[in-house]
């Protein structure tokens, strides 16, 4: 990428985080945005079709790498794995996805209003179905599937299981998110710890 239009993207980055936190996305303008990266309208929309786009972009990339890490602790333990390396494995992944909530607060804490704004919610929930479909998908012997299931059912309760997962995670984070100062930082992973069920930590 040509450092020019690096530049240009890093300060669209930093102008849609530091508006997110101060407005919600939703009445955020691409001119709101323009103006605060220091660049034209027109140059903003060559990068984005809107500030609500923009935001999960940013916000994504630092989810991707929870996700890459994720699955690179997981092929670490690969073979040798016992019950306690893949519980702290997951517990490792939910602190992670924690701290990117931590990192960007006030721009998760406008965005709630008896619940995260939609793309918000969505990015979350898509982060986290993506990451555990693939988990399950890689190692099908988690689930709890009767011997000879088809490998086309096999897929279809990957994904249903992690998307269930994916949306209890997301509600979860709003209830750790809409509780009085000071929150305890230990919630959500505690909760996340108990809640999963059993199997999803049982090496295969």
């Amino acid at each position: 990428m040509d450092k020019r239009v690096e530049r240009t993207a890093e300060a669209l980055r930093t102008a849609v985080l530091e508006l997110a936190a101060e407005q919600d996305v939703a009445t955020l303008t691409a001119s709101a945005v323009a103006a605060r990266a220091g660049i034209n309208r027109a140059t903003f929309y060559d990068h984005a079709a809107g500030p609500a786009e923009l935001l999960a972009r940013a916000l994504a990339t630092e989810l991707d790498a929870i996700h890459d890490e994720f699955v690179a602790h997981v092929r670490e333990i690969a073979g040798h794995a016992t019950r306690t390396d893949a519980e702290q494995v997951v517990d490792r992944y939910t602190h992670a996805l924690l701290a990117h909530v931590q990192a960007h607060l006030p721009v998760y804490e406008r965005a709630l209003d008896g619940g995260l704004s939609a793309p918000l919610a969505r990015l979350l929930a898509d982060h986290v179905t993506r990451t555990l479909t693939e988990h399950l998908t890689e190692h099908p012997g988690l689930m709890p599937l009767d011997d000879g299931t088809p490998p086309e059912d096999v897929a279809l309760h990957a994904r249903a299981f992690a998307t269930y997962v994916g949306l209890g995670t997301v509600g979860a984070l709003e209830v750790w998110l809409a509780a009085p100062e000071p929150r305890d930082p230990a919630f959500f992973p505690r909760v996340a710890h108990i809640a999963l069920p059993a199997w999803w930590t049982t090496p295969s």
